[in-house]
């Protein structure tokens, strides 16, 4: 749970240092900034660069390209501040910095005090002997993290590997500093530096409380007893009361603690709370916990939230030889559904909390109960992490280690430890945090990538020390009660333990699948695909035009232009995203046409994917998508564009990750031999239009419904209909029913689809499926003319035929359709209200846009 800022008495008292401070280029041959301008504390340099308006915005055209020299410069930042009489008679007064960026040396009033090279960790450094009363000057060197990542790499006694991308800076792995920022598959290369979470000056004559951390023990009766950690650090050694108060339940003991750093525990019982449950699954109940600790009339307490809820990761042998893989929370074994997350913005100084609420609350409308946040990012704030908690959103924690080896110099181990070590204990209270995973896709590295190096014994003892004996015994030791996964994807085990790694086992684990994507796998492929956990895997579209156009030029919006390719950071992807569409499509002659039918096609291949692995249940456990977000406009994998507009995946998530999900396969796919929308069964030419129907639940009790399928002509003709009663055992998956070739008579191929409609007594309503027999280039569709109705705030949409992905569109307005991307039938209407915001019917009249697949083709 997220602490808040610690009471304090007069024994304990603070100085902020965030706000403005100044900065410059540290080498006064850097023309473009010898001299001091403005800068905003929490920040970076790339934003204060550009709002003193000495570069260019970064993410505008290609003009990263023309500010790398950002990141091979060093750069000073400095402030002045006042000191009051009062805040110097305290025993101990410290530098307290939560986030330096990256390598730096902080003087202040002159004389250095600390130095940093970890923006993961949290550094305190001692200023009794340095403030003066009145006016203080404090500065922070940075060196650049270019030219200290290169160096640190040819000091090393071997080449230690890592991916590389098109637009980057080599040496990421030697350097403790967000990954990404050294340039990805998705994003820009801008490593700059900067002062990135709060610092203050902190003091204090008698003990604090600098971290508790809470182990909960549920018993058969339903009371739970909380067993609190709490670190401290006192100026002398002593005997002090320590107190725990939650609910009404209050606890105290006498602790003994030492000068210096010191622990003690207390434990505390409370009767029956009500629990805490993932999205989907029940409520989110929140208690606050206050742990004091007093001497004599001092007195130092922390507040924390607590969410009462027992959660484990069920690894059980099964009889093929594997393991299950699922989150059991409360008891009950859920089914994880979500997506990856990497950060809000490429530039720390423009994250804003707002993006946070924004991406959670879209995640929960999409039905999402589980993000991964990925390992070539950082830690994310304490926003991020309470909104979970409070949104019902389980995490699945990376350690900040991606897509490459690392070394594992005593020096570099030292500070992955005190990294762990702080941010374990700063989450670990956190009912939101699911599991610890060491890395991404590091396991890879050894087994596939690197694997011909003639390093690669030392590579796998590095890894051992990195991950085995350095990361995995702090999260032992500071947070037992939760899982350490050792990478994503792994099968499991330690390196120690079992002497292979073994990172693309379907029958225990997790794996990352990308065949489709990457190796150009048609969409069938997911189909021949049994994971237990699937926490990687993703198709990409284009954002939007509106989004586009504010960073290329309208000469450029073209997949094949250079500012274009410029925003598009995986070799090859527009070219690949243009020939799956012409598989699947009518290819457009607008480029507005062009990104619709890219993000269709996107949410297509998803939904492919995951109703698949959802249709195994509980076989396969979860499904984290690739990628929730976006940190700058460009082609992507995101379902949610930069700047937060729901691409047409994100409408497709919400109802394939619905509670109780309705959906439909062609028999014999799953061999792998038929692309998705193929008639015909590839040996002998005869038509082949059956389609099995599935029903799968997420519902911790059983459901009873009726099924009803409907085989149409895109005209409106109801050329088939039956009712199925629908009974399933709570969480059951299996098919309901089958629609045999023969229903359709002498209908075409192209002529004909099935929907399949569930009635429930379930409190949220399934969406229909539908089920097309060839690809939607070949579909017998007619112009549609579409009615529509705007009263309230609702538009109602109906169509004289068959109208597929419509499209509702109101951009220059706020708010968001509950619905979008929807197939239409004749004789029916369609109602979409605007959600989050109160606009006049006349209003969203005028900004409504309507389109459909038929669009396209003019």
């Amino acid at each position: 749970m997220a602490r808040s800022d610690p009471t304090r008495t007069q024994q304990h008292s603070h100085r902020s240092l965030t706000g403005t401070w100044q900065f410059r280029a540290a080498d006064a041959d850097i023309a473009e900034a010898t001299e001091w301008v403005r800068a905003t504390v929490p920040g970076d340099v790339y934003t204060d660069l550009f709002d003193a308006g000495i570069i260019s915005d970064p993410y505008d055209g290609d003009n990263e390209l023309t500010h790398q020299w950002v990141g091979k410069t060093d750069w000073v930042y400095q402030r002045t501040f006042d000191v009051g009489e009062s805040l110097l008679t305290h025993d101990r007064l410290e530098l307290e910095c939560l986030g330096i960026d990256t390598v730096a040396e902080i003087a202040v009033n002159g004389t250095t005090v600390g130095e940093t090279d970890n923006m993961h960790r949290r550094y305190t450094f001692d200023l009794s002997e340095v403030l003066e009363p009145g006016e203080n000057r404090i500065a922070v060197r940075f060196r650049s993290p270019v030219e200290y990542a290169a160096a640190q790499r040819d000091e090393y006694p071997y080449d230690v590997p890592l991916l590389r991308y098109p637009v980057d800076q080599p040496g990421r792995n030697f350097i403790r500093k967000a990954q990404y920022h050294f340039g990805w598959d998705w994003g820009p290369c801008l490593p700059g530096v900067g002062i990135w979470r709060d610092i203050r000056i902190v003091g204090y004559s008698s003990p604090q409380i600098s971290y508790t951390t809470t182990e909960q023990t549920h018993h058969e009766d339903g009371d739970v007893t909380l067993s609190i950690r709490v670190g401290t650090d006192a100026p002398t050694g002593g005997t002090y009361q320590l107190e725990a108060n939650l609910d009404g339940e209050r606890a105290t003991r006498e602790v003994t603690l030492a000068s210096g750093e010191d622990e003690a525990t207390i434990a505390l019982t409370v009767s029956d709370p009500d629990l805490w449950w993932p999205n989907g699954y029940g409520e989110q109940p929140l208690s606050t916990l206050e742990v004091t600790l007093r001497n004599g009339a001092a007195a130092h307490t922390v507040t924390d939230r607590i969410g009462f809820r027992d959660l484990e990761l069920v690894r059980e042998p099964t009889e093929d030889g594997g393991e299950t893989f699922a989150f059991a929370v409360n008891g009950n074994r859920i089914y994880a559904k979500g997506a990856n997350w990497i950060p809000t913005e490429t530039l720390r100084g423009r994250v804003d909390d707002k993006d946070y609420e924004e991406l959670l609350s879209s995640a929960v409308a999409a039905n999402m109960n589980m993000i991964r946040v990925w390992g070539g990012s950082y830690y994310e704030l304490e926003r991020f992490y309470d909104l979970c908690d409070e949104l019902g959103v389980l995490v699945w924690q990376d350690f900040m280690f991606s897509c490459a080896l690392y070394p594992a110099s005593d020096e570099f181990l030292d500070s992955v430890e005190a990294e762990v070590r702080y941010q374990v204990r700063r989450l670990a209270n956190h009912p939101s945090l699911a599991l610890w995973c060491g890395n991404n896709e590091n396991e890879m590295s050894l087994v596939n990538w690197f694997d011909d190096n003639p390093h690669i014994e030392a590579f796998y003892t590095d890894y051992e020390r990195l991950n085995d004996q350095t990361i995995a015994p702090v999260v032992a030791a500071e947070d037992p009660s939760r899982t350490f996964w050792p990478g994503s994807p792994s099968s499991g085990g330690l390196f120690a333990d079992t002497g292979e790694l073994e990172p693309h086992d379907h029958s225990r684990g997790d794996i990352h699948y990308w065949d489709v994507w990457h190796d150009g796998e048609p969409f069938a492929d997911y189909l021949t695909v049994k994971p237990r956990f699937v926490s990687e895997f993703g198709y990409q579209s284009f954002a939007s035009s509106d989004l586009l156009s504010t960073v290329v030029p309208d000469d450029q919006l073209n997949p094949t232009a250079p500012i274009m390719e410029h925003h598009q950071r995986n070799p090859g992807g527009n070219k690949r995203i243009l020939q799956r569409m012409a598989d699947h499509f009518r290819v457009p002659f607008e480029f507005d046409d062009l990104v619709y039918l890219s993000q269709v096609q996107q949410g297509l291949a998803m939904q492919t994917a995951i109703e698949h692995w959802r249709r195994l249940k509980p076989y396969c456990m979860g499904t984290l998508y690739w990628q929730l977000n976006d940190l700058w406009p460009c082609a992507s994998w995101s379902s949610i564009e930069y700047g937060g507009e729901w691409k047409v995946l994100h409408y497709m998530a919400k109802r394939f990750y619905e509670p109780v999900l309705v959906s439909s396969v062609r028999p014999g796919l799953d061999d792998g031999e038929k692309e998705l929308n193929l008639n015909t069964d590839g040996e002998n030419g005869e038509r082949d239009c059956s389609v099995e129907i599935w029903v799968t639940s997420d519902r911790l009790e059983p459901l009873e419904g009726t099924l009803t399928i409907e085989a149409y002509t895109f005209d409106g003709e109801c050329v088939f209909t039956r009712e199925e009663s629908v009974s399933l055992e709570a969480q059951e998956s299996r098919a309901v029913a089958t629609v045999p070739d023969s229903a359709f008579g002498d209908a075409d191929p192209t002529a004909v689809f099935v929907r399949s409609t569930l009635e429930t007594d379930a409190p949220v309503e399934s969406s229909p499926d539908f089920a097309f027999f060839e690809p939607f280039k070949h579909l017998d569709l007619s112009e549609p003319d579409l009615g529509v109705d705007v009263t309230d705030g609702t538009v109602t949409v109906e169509s004289d035929s068959t109208a597929l992905f419509v499209e509702l569109e109101a951009r220059s307005l706020p708010g968001r359709f509950a619905d979008n991307y929807f197939h239409l039938v004749p004789g029916e209407e369609v109602r979409v209200p605007l959600e989050e915001v109160d606009v006049s019917d006349a209003d969203l009249e005028e900004a409504l846009s309507v389109r459909s697949l038929w669009s396209t083709y003019s």
